[in-house]
């Protein structure tokens, strides 16, 4: 509390007549970072396509705030309104979707699962050593061994390594979706 009063240029008592504590604090924060006008596209627009942009947002918000995966993971309070709204448009989009309502909670935590899951693996990476070197280290790596590991080899020797890993993204999301549409499908019959 004492280094945020100190960045934000008040006294550390100036701050807690605002936040009784840093978990409050901790709390307005996460909900003010998902504060973002919840716009997912028409609503004539198919649902997959809104819940694709919804997912796609949603990672926006753990880029613009590389704090934002950490928080939301220790925290022990209920979400915010800012985070329920997101909620809400999500688990709508999916009763579109023709999914019974507990499988649209499931399917809501597969898709925030991925978001998480892909926000994740970019934060590792942006502490890790530069992925060149890494990618390079592995070939290197494999090299003598490719007999045993041939099936990573292919893919190293494919290129999907060097790819821009939002194409990873939008393939977990597109088999997800798929799987959503498939299911619905199916309980409808």
């Amino acid at each position: 509390m004492q280094r945020v009063a100190r960045e934000a240029g008040v006294t550390t008592m100036a701050l807690y007549r605002y936040f009784p504590g840093k978990a409050d604090l901790l709390n307005m924060m996460i909900d003010s970072a998902s504060d973002s006008a919840a716009n997912f596209g028409k609503p004539s627009l198919p649902w997959n396509v809104r819940l694709k942009k919804w997912a796609r947002l949603c990672l926006d918000i753990y880029r613009n705030h590389p704090w934002f995966l950490e928080a939301t993971s220790t925290r022990h309070s209920l979400m915010g309104p800012n985070e329920l709204t997101w909620m809400e448009a999500a688990l709508a989009i999916l009763a579109e979707s023709g999914l019974i309502p507990r499988d649209q909670h499931h399917a809501f935590l597969a898709v925030i699962g991925h978001v998480r899951g892909h926000a994740t693996f970019q934060r590792t990476a942006k502490r890790s050593e530069s992925g060149q070197k890494w990618i390079h280290d592995l070939a290197q790596m494999l090299k003598p061994e490719a007999h045993r590991y041939p099936t990573l080899v292919a893919s190293l020797d494919s290129g999907a390594f060097f790819e821009n890993p939002d194409g990873a993204f939008d393939f977990g999301l597109d088999c997800i979706v798929e799987g959503i549409r498939a299911r619905a499908s199916s309980q409808s019959r």
